[in-house]
C-alpha cells in the first residue's frame, strides 16, 4: 500500500540519516520501570513473570525519555474486547490498562502495551474527541517505535538469554505493519491532513489514517526521541467542543516547558499550521 517513490526502504533511509545527528540518550542504562502490577490471570500458557518481562521491555523505550516523571500506579489486566486504557480508576486508585492477548505472542503484547502506555504518558482524558486522532496517531507511533527498539535491545541484552533469538521478530512485526500502511512524504502531509480532517475528527481511531500519520511521526521521533517528553502536557487542559487542531496545539505549547517546544513547533510545521496568537 506504500505509494511508489516513498517505500519503507526510503522511510528507513530517511530515519537513519536523521538519527545520525540525534542527541544522546538520556540514560546510560535503562531506567527503573514505572510502578505497575500485572493481574496474574488470563495470560494462557505464558507465566506472569514472562509477561511482566515483556511488558517492561515495551514500556522502557518510552519511559527513558521522561526523567523525573511521576505516574499513578497501574494494573495491567487481560480482556477480550480489545486493548484499552480505562478512564475510570479501580478501587485501588490504579490506572487500568487492558490488553487483549495471551500465550507467547510477545510482539502483540509489546504492540498493545506501547500504545496504551503512550495514552498514560499523554495524560489521557475523557473530553471532547475532535482532536483525539492526534493522540491516537502518537500511540500508534509509540507501538512502532517500541517494537523497533526492542529488536535492538533484545539482540544485545534480552530479559533471558534464551530469548535473544526472538529479537528480530519484533522488527519483522513492525515491518509488516508499516508495509500495510500508506506513507506520505513530509511535503504532502498538510494536504493529507486537510483531505481527511473531517474523517479524523469523526472517527479518531481510524487505524488506516492513524497509521499514515504515525509513519510521519515515527520519522520525527526516531530522529529526536527526546521529543517524546512533550506529550506529558498534551492533555493539561480539557478540550472544549469545537476546538480547532491549531488551538489544540497552542494549548499544548502554553502548557509545556520551553525545552519541549521543539516537538510542538515541528508537529505544527508538518501539518502546515502556524503557531501564532493564543488559544482562547
Amino acid at each position: 500500500m506504500t505509494p511508489p517513490g516513498f517505500s519503507r526502504r526510503r522511510f528507513l533511509a530517511c530515519a537513519a540519516a536523521a538519527c545520525a545527528s540525534a542527541p544522546p540518550a538520556l540514560h546510560a542504562g535503562p531506567p527503573e520501570p514505572p510502578v505497575w502490577r500485572l493481574a496474574p490471570e488470563g495470560w494462557g500458557k505464558a507465566s506472569a513473570a514472562d509477561v511482566t518481562a515483556v511488558l517492561n521491555s515495551a514500556m522502557l523505550p518510552l519511559w527513558r525519555h521522561f526523567p523525573g516523571r511521576k505516574l499513578e500506579p497501574m494494573v495491567v489486566i487481560r480482556g477480550r474486547n480489545g486493548p484499552i486504557t480505562h478512564f475510570q480508576r479501580n478501587s485501588m486508585r490504579e490506572i487500568v490498562v487492558q490488553l487483549d492477548t495471551s500465550d507467547f505472542y510477545w510482539c502483540q503484547y509489546a504492540y498493545q502495551m506501547a500504545h496504551e502506555f503512550c495514552h498514560v504518558l499523554c495524560g489521557f482524558d475523557d473530553d471532547w474527541r475532535g482532536n483525539l486522532w492526534f493522540e491516537e496517531s502518537l500511540c500508534e507511533t509509540a507501538s512502532l517505535f517500541v517494537l523497533r527498539r526492542i529488536a535492538e535491545t533484545w539482540a544485545k541484552q534480552p530479559p533471558y538469554e534464551s530469548w535473544r533469538s526472538f529479537a528480530p521478530k519484533f522488527r519483522e512485526y513492525a515491518d509488516d505493519i508499516m508495509d500495510r500502511r500508506v506513507s506520505v512524504p513530509d511535503s504532502k502531509l498538510p494536504a493529507f491532513y486537510q483531505g481527511h480532517c473531517k474523517e479524523l475528527a469523526q472517527n479518531p481511531v481510524d487505524r488506516e489514517l492513524n497509521g499514515t500519520i504515525s509513519l510521519n511521526l515515527l520519522r520525527l521521533l526516531e530522529a529526536s526521541p527526546h521529543f517524546w517528553e512533550a506529550v506529558t502536557w498534551l492533555n493539561s487542559k480539557p478540550s472544549p467542543p469545537g476546538e480547532t487542531f491549531r488551538d489544540y496545539l497552542l494549548k499544548w505549547k502554553q502548557a509545556a516547558p520551553e525545552r519541549c517546544h521543539g516537538m510542538i513547533f515541528e508537529t505544527a510545521r508538518r501539518f502546515g499550521i502556524q503557531l501564532h496568537g493564543s488559544a482562547d
